[in-house]
């Protein structure tokens, strides 16, 4: 049986949500796989605070809303489902002008009925922000669907153009609630047992770094990156978060999507493999 282009390379992978597809991409190539979650995806659908935005936004539709992620803004529209607010909440919302991050939350938009008014090129929030600041929003209701942490400076933004700022949370991202699988992935990446190890958030990798600072090992860890060990992250802006951390070449695909990722990552690594 002819061996695939990854065969005898382990990849390390960091990612909680689809995690068990990417290994088995990486599997059907030959690839080995050690998966250590760098972060942690908690729901926020039961939060009071998200009920308590959700029935605002009905009570006074926004002139804006700012969507980050699918993730998030399905797990929202499951909540107010659930507390029998979805068709108040997608009629309010359908007044808005609606910008989106990328194509995933644009899709899911769709899908509830939401038309999409602008869409980040670099699918960058501070895209979104910029482009609906440059509008006139004094006065204006503006909801901003967050993507796993708080957004200071873009409500800052909004809030000294004299915009009133709704932040919708579904979600938050931290530390894993047990850090040992990531550890386990922080030292083969340390050890160059790894020949990469992918990134499908910033803050994931931004995790990873934490967890080697906390260590002594964050030196360590850029010094495997960038002589060895490729970092592939699935997009410009976690690639970005990978240069904040020292990271001085990270692989990143055309598009910025799982299988062009690990598609990438197979090209990268297969081209420097010499054939047995």
């Amino acid at each position: 049986m002819e061996s695939g282009p990854l065969e005898g390379l382990t990849v390390g992978i960091t990612a909680e949500r689809r995690a068990e597809e990417q290994a088995r991409l990486f599997h059907s190539r030959g690839a080995g796989t050690l998966h250590g979650a760098t972060m942690s995806i908690s729901s926020l659908a039961d939060d009071e605070s998200l009920r308590a935005v959700t029935e605002d936004v009905i009570r006074r539709p926004p002139a804006f809303l700012v969507s980050s992620t699918g993730f998030g803004m399905r797990t929202w529209f499951d909540a107010a489902e659930r507390w029998g607010l979805r068709a108040p909440l997608l009629e309010a919302l359908a007044r808005a002008r609606v910008a989106n991050r990328g194509a995933k939350v644009a899709s899911v938009n769709t899908a509830a009925g939401l038309a999409q008014w602008w869409r980040a090129p670099n699918e960058r929030f501070e895209e979104l922000v910029a482009r609906v600041l440059a509008e006139p929003v004094e006065g204006a209701r503006v909801v901003l669907q967050l993507h796993g942490a708080a957004l200071p400076d873009a409500v800052a933004a909004l809030e000294a153009a004299n915009a009133e700022v709704l932040v919708a949370d579904a979600y938050r991202a931290s530390l894993p609630p047990d850090p040992t699988p990531a550890i386990a992935l922080l030292d083969a990446a340390c050890a160059r047992r790894l020949a990469a190890v992918t990134f499908t958030t910033a803050p994931a990798l931004h995790n990873l770094f934490l967890l080697a600072r906390r260590a002594g090992r964050a030196d360590e860890l850029r010094r495997a990156f960038n002589h060895g060990v490729v970092a592939a992250c699935v997009g410009p802006v976690c690639a970005e978060g990978a240069r904040e951390e020292g990271i001085t070449d990270p692989l990143v695909p055309e598009r910025a999507r799982l299988v062009p990722m690990v598609q990438a990552l197979t090209d990268h690594l297969g081209a420097r493999t010499p054939p047995e």
